[in-house]
């Protein structure tokens, strides 16, 4: 089979044409032949190496990809020696690389990268981080997988990471997260962005709200979003205010507009200001799709595992929560929290499916906390 591989791969030199290739790799895989893929997509590397033309790097990539999500722990070796985490136009390639693993590939498949002593001791230390929380978003039970649990415990890379700080199951809070679904040739996802769902607040009140001082800033709020920050027309506003008297809960969105922030600065009248009373969950979501697929092309993408951990922080910065509390207790405080989503008609928002608000009142109602976010890539 080598020397039949070979000569295949040299037949492909100058060649612009590969259908029939493709159609003897797509017979392979009819038969679950994916040791023939893969050793020939390991031949088409060292053949043409990353100077491969364009239709050599589409064999590439299309053997990468079948052996990938072809179901197995043989194929997790097969994707692994073919590059999988080193090579791809990701600039993230490992994160990349957990995720669509973690997708395609059980738990008990993917056993044995985190064992030591097997075939996949290539795979590194930070695929293993990330492949952990790419499967607690994928609700897979990983912490009865003895493997990445001993390796875990065992780990002095684990132990410093800061992905060792989420929770190995999926708090009640994070409920089903919307992720991205990969498949040959590309990626598909939702944006998840926009007002999130509740109860439309009235913009006036009677009464008076009462006066705002201090601008804060706390740099752990925009974690979510540190990407959107200048790209193309992305913009963040974030901040931390304080009153004297605790802010009615009725008089959110008249108390918004007094803040002075840049994303209202030319807001003609106080109806072209939504907010909407929301949960500390639909905040989690919104933060989850800011930190994982947000900021750009999927090249630009934080991924899974560290979205998540983005998605919590800046939750924790909007709750008022400890630094370095544990998630649960940042649960907690988050609950306590009144939650609530807005956006506006000016000019700061593109309005477009990347546009979100935040706002927190803490439970004495005196600490408000503030993030707004918006990119597009648009002209």
């Amino acid at each position: 089979m080598v020397d039949r591989i070979e000569q295949l791969v040299d037949q492909l030199a100058g060649r612009e044409l590969v259908g029939d290739v493709c159609m003897l790799l797509d017979e392979h895989l009819e038969r679950r032949d994916t040791a023939f893929l893969a050793d020939f997509g390991a031949a088409l590397h060292a053949r043409y190496g990353s100077g491969a033309g364009g239709e050599h790097q589409y064999l590439f990539n299309r053997i990468l990809w079948d052996v990938t999500t072809a179901p197995g722990r043989e194929n997790v070796g097969h994707a692994l020696r073919l590059g999988l985490a080193t090579r791809s136009s990701s600039r993230r390639p490992v994160r990349r690389a957990a995720a669509v693993l973690a997708a395609h590939q059980s738990p008990q498949d993917l056993a044995p990268v985190f064992a030591p002593g097997t075939t996949y001791d290539a795979a590194s230390d930070e695929l293993r981080a990330c492949l952990i929380h790419e499967l607690v978003l994928r609700d897979a039970p990983i912490a009865r997988l003895p493997e990445a649990v001993a390796w875990a415990a065992e780990s002095p890379f684990w132990q410093d990471h800061p992905l060792s700080w989420l929770p190995w199951t999926l708090s009640p809070l994070e409920g089903t997260p919307s992720l991205p679904r990969y498949f040959r040739g590309g990626v598909g996802y939702g944006s998840g962005y926009g007002l999130p769902e509740g109860t439309r607040l009235p913009s006036r009140v009677s009464g008076s709200v009462p006066p705002v001082r201090g601008n804060m800033i706390d740099f752990a709020l925009t974690t979510a979003v540190d990407r959107w920050d200048g790209r193309h027309n992305g913009r963040v506003e974030s901040g931390i205010h304080v009153t004297d008297e605790p802010v009615d809960p009725g008089a959110v969105h008249p108390m918004l507009t007094s803040l002075a922030l840049d994303c209202l600065a030319d807001l003609a009248a106080p109806d072209h200001l939504t907010v909407t009373a929301t949960s500390p969950a639909e905040a989690w979501r919104l933060l989850f799709a800011a930190a994982s697929i947000g900021g750009g092309g999927e090249d630009y993408w934080w991924f899974g595992a560290y979205g998540r951990l983005a998605a919590w922080q800046s939750l924790a910065a909007l709750s008022g929560a400890a630094d370095g509390a544990p998630s649960a207790e940042v649960e907690q405080r988050a609950a306590e929290c009144g939650w609530y989503g807005f956006d506006a008609a000016t000019d700061w928002f593109n309005r477009d499916s990347m546009d979100f608000g935040l706002l927190t009142l803490t439970p004495d109602r005196r600490r408000i906390a503030v993030l707004a976010a918006t990119d597009y890539n648009g002209g």
